[in-house]
């Protein structure tokens, strides 16, 4: 006998859907079927899972409106050990620092993961005990894969799009960390502050453009996660929010160092900026990837595209960076 799992969804808050949905899809075993009771079409329901799950579940409807609308997803592939094989993994980074050593294992768990489907496996994770330093050690071992060549995801925006306008920014941030490795590899050179009147500036140059950068961060955690959470997914943009807490602060204290610079010896200053530098350059690049291959896909996939004109909007009334590209 097919097991039969309901879901009424007119008894649900709009912000819960998706979660509950997700939560009991996720619950099913090969062969179950979900049976749901939905008070509008669920079409870009549809295309979700048909982005995340293709040929792992089969769609019919019951009932198509106009008030009620009743439809089943039943599962034909049994992929609910993943979650397990993922916990097994984080067990093993917990006990080994060089994630290098589990990279060729990660590799087969996690190459055929769609970004918004390991952001929903890590939120479950995270539920059931995980803490989210744990979680991004996983982070850690997905962004060796991926930058392997696997599961690379290619967006095609149109400019004006916020997803599209985030990540030129990022282009933009990542040549200021590259002019930060040169400055200091110059400024170590000197003995003296006489001696680099010019590559000061240029560090003060740097450092104010990615404290400016603060309007991009904005603009993700009072807009872009937000929506992200509405539709059940919220470990993935609360990671994400705790490496900002983390390196916000860094780049603030650079940026007061070269306002204040004459007010240290040569050899604290050198030392302080040094070590803020190194900082910068070792975990933006990496927290820039993971929103890039990472965040924005699964937002892509998430929030239907007539979401994008109203979040576009409110972006525009935070406001933009200095160095933002025009559209």
């Amino acid at each position: 006998m097919v097991k039969i799992k309901n879901l009424d969804l007119r008894e649900l808050i709009p912000f819960e859907r998706h979660s509950k949905i997700f939560d009991m899809w996720n619950s099913l075993k090969g062969g179950e079927t979900l049976r749901i009771i939905n008070d509008h079409e669920p079409k870009p329901l549809y295309y979700m899972f048909q982005a995340e799950h293709k040929g792992e579940f089969e769609w019919g409807y019951e009932e198509e409106g106009p008030e009620d609308w009743i439809f089943t997803i039943k599962r034909i592939s049994d992929k609910i050990d993943r979650k397990q094989e993922i916990k097994d993994l984080i067990k093993q980074l917990k006990t080994q620092e060089d994630v290098s050593i589990l990279k060729e294992k990660a590799k087969d768990i996690l190459k055929n993961l769609s970004p918004t489907e390991l952001g929903i496996i890590e939120q479950e994770i995270i539920e059931e005990g995980t803490t989210r330093k744990e979680m991004r050690k996983l982070c850690d071992v997905h962004l060796e894969v991926m930058k392997d060549g696997l599961g690379k995801v290619e967006m095609n925006l149109n400019p004006g799009h916020p997803i599209h306008t985030l990540m030129e920014e990022h282009k933009m941030i990542l040549e200021f960390i590259d002019k930060l490795k040169r400055n200091i590899e110059e400024i170590e050179t000197a003995k003296s502050f006489d001696d680099i009147p010019e590559e000061l500036e240029m560090l003060k140059h740097i450092a104010k453009h990615l404290v400016e950068a603060d309007k991009h961060h904005q603009r993700e955690e009072e807009v872009l996660f937000p929506e992200l959470e509405k539709r059940g997914i919220t470990e993935p943009p609360e990671i994400m929010k705790e490496e900002h807490e983390e390196l916000i602060p860094k780049k603030e204290e650079l940026y007061n160092l070269t306002e204040n610079y004459d007010s240290f010896k040569y050899s604290e200053f050198l030392t302080k900026v040094r070590e803020l530098a190194k900082y910068i350059i070792e975990n933006l690049p990496d927290h820039i990837y993971k929103e890039d291959n990472i965040l924005y896909p699964m937002a892509i996939q998430a929030i239907p595209e007539k979401e994008w004109s109203r979040i576009k909007n409110k972006c525009d009334e935070i406001g933009y960076c200095c160095f933002t590209p025009k559209c």
